[in-house]
Protein backbone atom coordinates (compact mmCIF):
# COMPACT_ATOMS: atom_id res chain seq x y z
CA UNK A 1 0.00 0.00 0.00
CA UNK A 2 1.02 3.40 -0.77
CA UNK A 3 0.92 5.83 1.53
CA UNK A 4 0.86 9.97 0.49
CA UNK A 5 3.18 12.30 1.96
CA UNK A 6 -0.12 13.69 3.25
CA UNK A 7 -1.11 10.89 4.69
CA UNK A 8 2.39 10.17 6.37
CA UNK A 9 1.94 13.92 8.57
CA UNK A 10 -1.60 12.93 9.34
CA UNK A 11 0.11 9.49 10.78
CA UNK A 12 3.00 10.80 12.42
CA UNK A 13 0.88 13.91 13.90
CA UNK A 14 -1.90 10.82 15.11
CA UNK A 15 0.92 8.86 16.89
CA UNK A 16 2.86 12.05 18.73
CA UNK A 17 -0.80 13.09 20.04
CA UNK A 18 -1.51 9.87 20.77
CA UNK A 19 1.63 9.74 22.95
CA UNK A 20 0.91 12.87 24.65
CA UNK A 21 -2.28 12.28 25.55
CA UNK A 22 -1.57 8.75 26.87
CA UNK A 23 1.70 10.44 28.95
CA UNK A 24 -0.70 12.92 30.34
CA UNK A 25 -3.69 10.41 31.28
CA UNK A 26 -0.94 7.86 32.99
CA UNK A 27 0.89 10.50 34.48
CA UNK A 28 3.91 9.92 32.61
CA UNK A 29 3.37 6.47 31.47
CA UNK A 30 2.38 5.65 28.09
CA UNK A 31 -0.71 2.50 27.44
CA UNK A 32 0.67 2.13 23.83
CA UNK A 33 3.37 1.65 21.71
CA UNK A 34 3.91 4.03 18.95
CA UNK A 35 4.94 0.81 16.65
CA UNK A 36 1.80 -0.55 17.35
CA UNK A 37 0.12 2.41 16.41
CA UNK A 38 1.86 3.10 12.82
CA UNK A 39 1.98 0.01 11.99
CA UNK A 40 -2.33 -0.04 12.79
CA UNK A 41 -2.46 3.27 11.23
CA UNK A 42 -0.98 2.15 7.87
CA UNK A 43 -2.08 -0.92 7.66
CA UNK A 44 0.91 -2.80 7.70
CA UNK A 45 4.20 -4.48 9.56
CA UNK A 46 6.51 -2.28 11.44
CA UNK A 47 9.04 -3.04 8.86
CA UNK A 48 7.07 -1.40 6.30
CA UNK A 49 6.04 1.61 7.43
CA UNK A 50 7.65 4.80 5.49
CA UNK A 51 10.74 5.95 7.26
CA UNK A 52 9.48 9.77 7.50
CA UNK A 53 7.20 8.55 9.81
CA UNK A 54 9.40 6.73 11.93
CA UNK A 55 11.98 9.55 12.10
CA UNK A 56 9.58 11.71 12.99
CA UNK A 57 7.90 9.83 15.76
CA UNK A 58 11.05 8.50 16.59
CA UNK A 59 12.99 11.68 17.38
CA UNK A 60 9.80 13.73 18.79
CA UNK A 61 9.56 10.87 21.49
CA UNK A 62 13.42 10.79 22.10
CA UNK A 63 14.15 14.23 22.12
CA UNK A 64 10.65 15.36 23.60
CA UNK A 65 12.21 17.47 26.53
CA UNK A 66 14.50 19.72 24.15
CA UNK A 67 12.02 20.16 21.73
CA UNK A 68 9.74 21.97 24.27
CA UNK A 69 12.63 23.91 25.81
CA UNK A 70 12.91 25.41 22.07
CA UNK A 71 9.40 26.48 21.87
CA UNK A 72 8.96 27.57 25.36
CA UNK A 73 11.01 31.07 25.15
CA UNK A 74 8.45 32.11 22.37
CA UNK A 75 5.32 31.06 24.11
CA UNK A 76 4.29 34.67 25.87
CA UNK A 77 2.43 34.36 28.46
CA UNK A 78 1.89 30.92 27.85
CA UNK A 79 3.05 27.79 29.38
CA UNK A 80 3.67 24.77 27.30
CA UNK A 81 1.66 22.30 29.53
CA UNK A 82 -1.43 24.87 29.11
CA UNK A 83 -1.35 24.34 25.39
CA UNK A 84 -3.73 22.06 23.73
CA UNK A 85 -2.63 18.73 22.79
CA UNK A 86 -2.78 18.71 19.84
CA UNK A 87 -1.03 22.21 19.35
CA UNK A 88 1.67 20.48 21.16
CA UNK A 89 1.60 17.77 18.27
CA UNK A 90 2.01 20.14 15.52
CA UNK A 91 4.87 22.08 16.83
CA UNK A 92 6.37 18.88 17.95
CA UNK A 93 5.83 17.13 14.69
CA UNK A 94 6.96 20.28 12.80
CA UNK A 95 10.68 20.80 14.98
CA UNK A 96 10.90 16.89 14.65
CA UNK A 97 10.37 17.06 10.66
CA UNK A 98 13.15 19.98 10.38
CA UNK A 99 15.50 18.15 12.17
CA UNK A 100 15.09 14.58 9.81
CA UNK A 101 15.05 15.93 6.67
CA UNK A 102 16.50 19.23 4.67
CA UNK A 103 13.32 20.81 4.16
CA UNK A 104 12.79 24.61 4.22
CA UNK A 105 10.91 26.54 7.34
CA UNK A 106 8.25 27.91 4.81
CA UNK A 107 7.13 23.86 3.32
CA UNK A 108 7.30 23.26 7.46
CA UNK A 109 4.97 25.56 8.49
CA UNK A 110 2.49 25.46 5.46
CA UNK A 111 2.24 21.16 6.64
CA UNK A 112 1.58 22.73 9.98
CA UNK A 113 -0.84 25.23 9.11
CA UNK A 114 -2.40 22.80 6.22
CA UNK A 115 -2.86 20.33 9.55
CA UNK A 116 -3.99 22.87 11.61
CA UNK A 117 -7.02 24.45 9.73
CA UNK A 118 -8.64 20.79 9.52
CA UNK A 119 -8.11 19.63 12.95
CA UNK A 120 -8.04 22.77 15.60
CA UNK A 121 -9.86 26.23 15.46
CA UNK A 122 -8.54 29.29 13.14
CA UNK A 123 -7.44 31.35 16.31
CA UNK A 124 -4.77 28.01 17.46
CA UNK A 125 -3.88 27.64 13.59
CA UNK A 126 -2.29 31.71 13.91
CA UNK A 127 -0.80 30.20 16.91
CA UNK A 128 0.84 27.76 15.49
CA UNK A 129 2.46 29.73 12.76
CA UNK A 130 3.60 32.39 15.05
CA UNK A 131 5.40 30.36 16.77
CA UNK A 132 6.82 28.22 13.91
CA UNK A 133 7.89 31.03 12.73
CA UNK A 134 9.50 32.50 15.82
CA UNK A 135 11.02 28.77 16.44
CA UNK A 136 12.21 27.30 13.46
Amino acid sequence: MSISRNQQHYIALTVIYDELTDFTIGEGKTFRDARELMSELCECEYEEVPTYIKQVVTYTLNNYGNIVKVFEPHLRNWKWERLPLLTQALLLMSYAHMQVEEVEKSVVISIAINLAKKYIEEKQAKFVHGILDEAL
